[in-house]
C-alpha cells in the first residue's frame, strides 16, 4: 500500500503522483461485500471533484472514470489505472483492519517470583479476612467489609468452575457503582469485562471469548424481564441461543441462530425499590448500607482524601496486593461432603434458589482459602480436590446470615426498613396511631413512595385503618403486632447453628476415624514381611460426591 496513507480509520489519503484521492469517512469493514465511499478527486491545479459511489458497482465506476476524463481531459487508460489501484489497496487495507477486529491484544497480567511469593504468604495467613478488609478500608471501601468480602470472593470464582454472581442493591446516589468501580480495581487484566449499561439485546452478540471465565461488571442494571431473563439463563444454563429473521444482501428472508457461551460471575448494581427477591433470580442480593453512620464515614474519607492525608500509593499497593492475590488462585474442584447435613428453615422463600445459592457460595469460600486447605487426590483417577472445612460453611453462614433473612421477610427491603423507622417514631411520639401528614412532618418523603409503603404494610396486616377520611386530612393509621420479625430470625439464626454443631460433630467424628486409621495402619506396616506391599493393602475410604 505504498500509494495508501491512513491518517486515521475515518481519512485516508491515495496518491499516485497523477490523482490525488482522499477518501472521507473512511470505509466500512462490516459490509464486505460493497465498498461505500465519498471520494474527493484532486488533479493539478484544478478544483477537486466529490461524489460518492460504491466502488464493487462496475456501472458506478465506470461513469466515474469516464466523468474524470471529460472533466479534466484525460486519457482513460491513465484514470482507469488509478481508480483500480485505489480499489485494490483500499481492499488490502480493510482486510489487514478485519484481521484485527475484536482481537485487539491484551496484556496479559503476569505475576513475578516475588508478587507470587507475598500472595501466598497473604492467602495462607490466618488473618486472611482481616487482612482483606483493611486492604478494602484502604481503597475506601468504609462500612461494607461483610458486603465486600462477598463481591470480592464472587470475583475471584471467575477462575472456578462455578463461578457465583451478585447483584448490589440501593437507593440512588449512595455509591452503588462506586464500590463496583473500586473493587474491578483490584482485577488483573484480562480476567473482566466493565460495561455502565447493556441492553438486553447486546447479549445475544457477545464474543463468547470475551465473557467467558471472566468477570462481568454492570453499573445500572434494568429491571426488566428481558434484561433479567437472559442474564439468568447464561448463569444457569452457561449459554444463551437466540433465532431471528434476516435479511440478505437480496433482500430475502432467512432464519439466523446467535449462540454465546460463557461460563462468568456477573457482578451488578441496580435499584433496591424493585423487589429481585421476589424473582427467584439465581443471584445472591445484598443490600449495601445506607445508614446515617455511613454517610458520616464515607465523608470523612473522602475528606483525608483530599487533604492528602491518605497518600495514593497506599492505596496502589492495596489494590496490586489483591490482583495478585485473584491472580494466584488456581481452578480445583471441590468438594463438600457435609452438603446433606445442611437444611433450611421453613420460613426461607423460594427454598430450591435458596439452598442452591447458599451450597454455591461454601464452594466459593473453600475455593478462596484454597492455600488454607490440604489437597487431596482421588486414588481412583488421580484427580486432585478439596475438601470443604467446617470453618468455610460458618462462614458462608455468617456473610449470608442477613440475606437469608430478607429472603424470610414476605416485606420488600426498602418496606421493612420504612416500617422499622415507624415502629420507632411511634415509640419516640408515645402513640400508637398516625397520619400520612404525620410522618411527612418528621421524615423528608416522596409522597407517592409513602403511599407504595402505606400500601404494602395494609396488604400485609401489618398496619390498619382505625378512622380519618381520604380527601379529609387523610386515613388515620394503626400499627399492629403482626409485623414483629425478630421471632422468625432468630427460628432462622438457630436453625443454622444447628446445622453448624452438626458438621463440626461429624468433622471431628471423621477427624477420630482417620487418626485411628493412621495408626492402624502404622501398626500393620509394622508387622508386614518382606515382599508384602503396604501401600497396594491400604484401601482409602470412599469419596462421596455431592451432585449438583
Amino acid at each position: 500500500m505504498k500509494n495508501l496513507q491512513i491518517i486515521n480509520p475515518n481519512f485516508i489519503i491515495f496518491n499516485d503522483d497523477f490523482l490525488n484521492i482522499d477518501v472521507l469517512g473512511g470505509i466500512d469493514l462490516r459490509q464486505i461485500e460493497r465498498m461505500f465511499t465519498t471520494l474527493r478527486i484532486t488533479y493539478s491545479d484544478y478544483p477537486p471533484m466529490r461524489t460518492t459511489l460504491d466502488l464493487y458497482n462496475d456501472h458506478q465506476t465506470d461513469k466515474l472514470i469516464r466523468n474524470i476524463c471529460d472533466k479534466w481531459q484525460l486519457k482513460l487508460l491513465d484514470v482507469s489505472k488509478s481508480i483500480h489501484q485505489l480499489i485494490t489497496q483500499l481492499e488490502t487495507y480493510r482486510l489487514q483492519a478485519l484481521k484485527y477486529t475484536d482481537k485487539r491484544p491484551k496484556n496479559k497480567y503476569t505475576l513475578s517470583a516475588d508478587d507470587k511469593k507475598q500472595a501466598l504468604k497473604y492467602l495462607k495467613s490466618k488473618n486472611l479476612l482481616k487482612n482483606l478488609v483493611n486492604d478494602f478500608n484502604q481503597m475506601g471501601i468504609i462500612g461494607e467489609n461483610d458486603n465486600a468480602t462477598i463481591l470480592f470472593m464472587a470475583m475471584a470464582s471467575h477462575k472456578y468452575n462455578n463461578p457465583f454472581s451478585v447483584i448490589c442493591l440501593a437507593k440512588s446516589g449512595i455509591g452503588k457503582s462506586y464500590i463496583l468501580q473500586k473493587l474491578s480495581e483490584c482485577m488483573p487484566n484480562g480476567s473482566y469485562s466493565f460495561h455502565t449499561q447493556i441492553s438486553p439485546n447486546a447479549l445475544y452478540y457477545f464474543n463468547s471469548h470475551d465473557i467467558h471465565q471472566k468477570a462481568l461488571f454492570i453499573e445500572d442494571l434494568e429491571w426488566t424481564t428481558q434484561m433479567l431473563s437472559p442474564l439468568a439463563t447464561l448463569q444457569t444454563q452457561g449459554k444463551l441461543v437466540k433465532t431471528r429473521a434476516t435479511k440478505d444482501k437480496d433482500g430475502m428472508l432467512h432464519s439466523t441462530t446467535f449462540e454465546v457461551s460463557g461460563n462468568l460471575c456477573l457482578l451488578a448494581c441496580a435499584y433496591s425499590d424493585k423487589n429481585y427477591e421476589s424473582l427467584s433470580l439465581p443471584f445472591l442480593m445484598i443490600h449495601l448500607n445506607h445508614s446515617h453512620t455511613q454517610d458520616i464515614a464515607v465523608m470523612e474519607y473522602q475528606k483525608k482524601i483530599k487533604a492528602g492525608l491518605i497518600a495514593t500509593t497506599d492505596i496502589q499497593q492495596a489494590q496490586k496486593r489483591l490482583k495478585n492475590l485473584i491472580a494466584t488462585l488456581e481452578n480445583l474442584t471441590i468438594i463438600n461432603p457435609y452438603a446433606t447435613m445442611i437444611e433450611l428453615p421453613d420460613e426461607i422463600n423460594h427454598p430450591r434458589k435458596s439452598l442452591l445459592l447458599l451450597l454455591n457460595f461454601i464452594e466459593v469460600v473453600t475455593f478462596f482459602h484454597q492455600y488454607q486447605r490440604k489437597q487431596t487426590t482421588d486414588q481412583e483417577t488421580g484427580e486432585i480436590y478439596l475438601q470443604t472445612h467446617p470453618d468455610d460453611i460458618a462462614l458462608a453462614f455468617s456473610l449470608l446470615k442477613n440475606s437469608l433473612f430478607r429472603r424470610a421477610d414476605e416485606l420488600s427491603t426498602t418496606a421493612r426498613g420504612f416500617y422499622n423507622w415507624l415502629k420507632n417514631y411511634l415509640q419516640e411520639a408515645k402513640t400508637d396511631q398516625f397520619t400520612a401528614l404525620d410522618i411527612r412532618k418528621e421524615k423528608a418523603i416522596h409522597p407517592r413512595t409513602l403511599n407504595r409503603y402505606l400500601n404494602e404494610l395494609k396488604l400485609y396486616s401489618y398496619i390498619q385503618i382505625v378512622g380519618g377520611n381520604k380527601h379529609r386530612g387523610g386515613y388515620r393509621y394503626k400499627i399492629t403486632d403482626l409485623g414483629d420479625q425478630n421471632h422468625v430470625n432468630a427460628r432462622i439464626e438457630k436453625a443454622l447453628q444447628n446445622n453448624l454443631n452438626k458438621i463440626r460433630q461429624a468433622h471431628q467424628k471423621q477427624q477420630t476415624q482417620q487418626e485411628k486409621q493412621t495408626k492402624k495402619t502404622k501398626a500393620t506396616n509394622g508387622s508386614k514381611t518382606v515382599g508384602q506391599n503396604p501401600l497396594t493393602d491400604y484401601k482409602p475410604p470412599v469419596k462421596s460426591v455431592v451432585h449438583k
